[in-house]
């Protein structure tokens, strides 16, 4: 059997249904198809299930990139879908704490969220099939097709004009096509997540970094207001696997952080922290969202930024322009100024001896530092606080 499409789009996350809505909603000339190999729509997932609130980042990126930001938190974010209200950052280094700061945010219902969003393509006229999965795409004529399986065995072929990987990191179409280059492996975060019980502030976000349980990373305890907690920890890939595994990381910091786990199962991803990939596409083949490397590499978070990456494809299949040339503009510059200053933290997140280093420099630079840079900040203040840490920190090892 051959399905044929204007526009296939492969994963339903937030970036593959946020661009299945943009296109319908704002009347894409052709017909759009969403496909997804999880079973449900959606699935209850468990991740940090952050969201920044309007106003936290304006300060902090570029006007323009903010703007879009907004659009995409205006056109997803409903009352329903928030579970609890952050208000405070407390950070945690090497057991101690460093800092309590404003950190006005929102711990969302993820699945519910990306139900909305794709119950309102779904209205507009979007073809969405959860169940099936992408096994390999190939160039056909003038465009592509894609073999897949769906949940009940079946085996079939779609045709389309043109094709998105938003299924995560590695995309099945970038794997295809060898659009990439693909990150190595210390680029590659494995994440751990779950559900767990424990004493923590429920307008308090906790960001703990200690090279001990989060080797090239950190751990989180994001409260969702009933006594319940999403927690995690990141793991570097290029050590994740070295004697311990992640789900080991992931007990060490339950067991030292007095947690209660709730759930059977952690789960694991993995997350680029490498900056967006070398190339965007290519001959009317897309990466958005985690496929193109989304991920802000100082903080981890990818649900906002992988909608933008589907907004401003979105914008050039409707209007005609140029998505490199839009992602080179708007988000290009913050993420690698965001991979610019993680590399440079890199030294302290592996080594739990240079973070104490750290910490006798100023742990008033440090806290700073680490906060800004969590909001994304494209300041040259914060750029100045990082080149003047890095220095220190140096200066004071090469004579330890």
């Amino acid at each position: 059997m051959v399905v044929k499409t204007d526009v296939l789009i492969i994963g339903g996350g937030p970036a593959g249904s946020y661009l299945a809505r943009y296109l319908v909603k704002n009347g894409f000339n052709g017909d759009v198809m969403l496909i997804d190999k999880k079973s449900v729509i959606y699935a209850p997932i468990v991740c940090g299930e952050l969201l920044p609130s309007e106003d936290l980042l304006k300060p902090w990126i570029n006007r323009d990139l903010y703007e879009v930001l907004l659009t995409t938190l205006r056109e997803t974010l409903r009352r329903e879908f928030i579970v609890n209200e952050i208000k405070w950052l407390r950070l945690v280094i090497n057991d101690r704490d460093i800092a309590r700061m404003p950190f006005r945010t929102y711990v969302i219902d993820k699945a519910a969220l990306i139900r909305g969003v794709l119950e309102d393509a779904i209205n507009g006229g979007a073809k969405v099939h959860f169940g099936v999965t992408a096994i390999k795409c190939m160039v056909k004529d003038d465009g592509y097709e894609c073999l897949v399986h769906d949940k009940d065995g079946g085996e079939y072929v779609i045709n389309t004009k043109a094709l998105v990987g938003a299924d995560a990191y590695p995309s099945i179409v970038d794997l295809s096509l060898g659009i990439t280059n693909g990150f190595g492996a210390e680029d590659l975060i494995i994440a751990t997540s779950s559900r767990a019980r424990g004493k923590y502030v429920d307008n308090e976000a906790v960001i703990i970094m200690d090279p001990g349980i989060a080797p090239g990373g950190f751990a989180w305890v994001f409260p969702r207001g009933d006594g319940t907690h999403n927690i995690g920890v990141g793991v570097r890939n290029n050590i994740a696997w070295r004697g311990d595994n992640p789900l080991n990381y992931h007990m060490l910091f339950i067991n030292r952080y007095g947690l209660e786990g709730i759930q059977r199962s952690v789960l694991m991803k993995t997350l680029p922290v490498g900056g967006l990939l070398n190339k965007y596409g290519v001959n009317n083949a897309y990466l958005i969202g985690d496929a193109v490397g989304s991920v802000i590499p100082t903080n981890g978070a990818g649900i906002n930024p992988a909608m933008i990456t589907a907004h401003l494809l979105g914008e050039s299949l409707m209007h005609g322009s140029n998505y490199p040339a839009l992602m080179d503009r708007l988000l290009r510059p913050l993420m690698n100024r965001m991979v610019m200053f993680r590399r440079a933290g890199d030294s302290l997140l592996m080594s739990r001896n240079a973070m104490e280093t750290a910490l006798r420099v100023s742990s008033g630079l440090m806290a700073s530092s680490i906060y800004e840079a969590t909001l994304s900040s494209m300041r040259v203040s914060t750029f100045v606080k990082f080149l003047i840490g890095n220095l220190l920190i140096r200066l004071i090892s090469s004579f330890a």
